[in-house]
């Protein structure tokens, strides 16, 4: 994991342990999704301040808007270029913690995968961390 990982990575998920997670029920899957597909739809787009208001607390906390955009610019350039992105098995642990793994293919067709953490606040679900993943997980794309 880069260090703008591990910056964007909620500092909640970073000092703790994994939390046990199980496949979501249809009214989480479809919560969790629609989040993910706005924001990777914004992202495209260019429209970091839109991006941005799908950001959980925490991160919103950490940076501001415009150093949101160069984290991403710089951290995640997969997730700005044109191409498919497919979601994968929604997991959570019941307690308003919920992970994604995405799944971008450009128009090159080279993947790069992304698992997604998002948590469960007042104002719905937002995305709390996104990490590379070197290798998804089994049965997750």
């Amino acid at each position: 994991m880069t260090i703008l990982g591990v910056l964007f990575f909620s500092s909640q998920f970073a000092q703790a342990a994994e939390p046990e997670l199980r496949l979501s029920p249809r009214k989480i899957r479809e919560e969790v999704r629609a989040v993910v597909a706005a924001q990777l739809e914004a992202l495209r787009a260019g429209d970091f301040a839109t991006a941005y208001d799908f950001a959980a607390w925490g991160i919103r906390r950490q940076f501001d808007v415009q150093l949101f955009a160069v984290m991403i610019r710089r951290g995640y350039p997969a997730l700005l270029r044109p191409g498919q992105a497919e979601l994968g098995a929604v997991r959570d642990d019941g307690q308003g913690t919920a992970q994604v793994m995405v799944t971008v293919t450009d128009r090159q067709k080279s993947l790069t995968a992304y698992r997604y953490w998002l948590v469960n606040e007042e104002a719905g679900w937002r995305i709390s961390g996104v990490v590379r993943e070197v290798k998804p997980p089994r049965g997750d794309i």
